[in-house]
């Protein structure tokens, strides 16, 4: 419950008619608070109880889908302060897992490769159709420009553009 009630903070200041009016403008804040419940039915999955409060969950998961456009299941790892900017097609592959404070903006692809999955530090944030994919480590504190390719690891502290994804020199 920490982990959405820090990922409310990010859209609003997480007072009921907030959160209310941050729902109705963000539809991708619907996906992250169906994320977030599925994920504690996830995390208790062995209880029975749990468990048919889990597959309730994934039944309605198309519909979420379809209204945040984000493709998100309970077994991804994500901290707390989770933040997608926009609707749109927001895709993350099951096995990822992400530190806090991770921003995502408009068509961002983070999957798998033959080389596995990545995993992402705190306080990334990643550009409109960004594409992270394979067995990568991206670092604390970066930045993935728009429509970047990021395939191999990259620093923390450091931004990255490009095709692939380059780090820009620190002037």
């Amino acid at each position: 419950m920490q982990d959405l009630s820090r990922d409310l903070k990010r859209y609003c200041d997480g007072s009921p008619a907030q959160v209310v009016k941050a729902v109705y403008n963000h539809p991708a804040l619907v996906g992250v608070i169906w994320y977030r419940v599925g994920r504690g039915f996830w995390l208790k999955r062995k209880n029975p109880l749990w468990m048919a409060l889990l597959i309730l969950n994934r039944l309605f998961y198309p519909l979420i889908r379809m209204y945040s456009g984000v493709e998100l299941s309970p077994r991804v790892q994500i901290g707390p302060g989770l933040y997608i900017a926009h609707f749109g097609p927001t895709v993350i592959h099951p096995e990822t897992v992400s530190g806090s404070d991770l921003t995502l903006l408009h068509g961002v692809t983070i999957g798998a490769s033959t080389s596995g999955v990545p995993r992402l530090g705190n306080n990334v944030n990643v550009g409109a159709g960004a594409i992270i994919i394979g067995g990568i480590t991206v670092g604390d504190n970066v930045h993935i420009g728009a429509n970047a390719v990021v395939t191999r690891d990259v620093e923390g502290d450091c931004t990255v553009v490009g095709i692939p994804a380059n780090p820009i020199p620190k002037s």
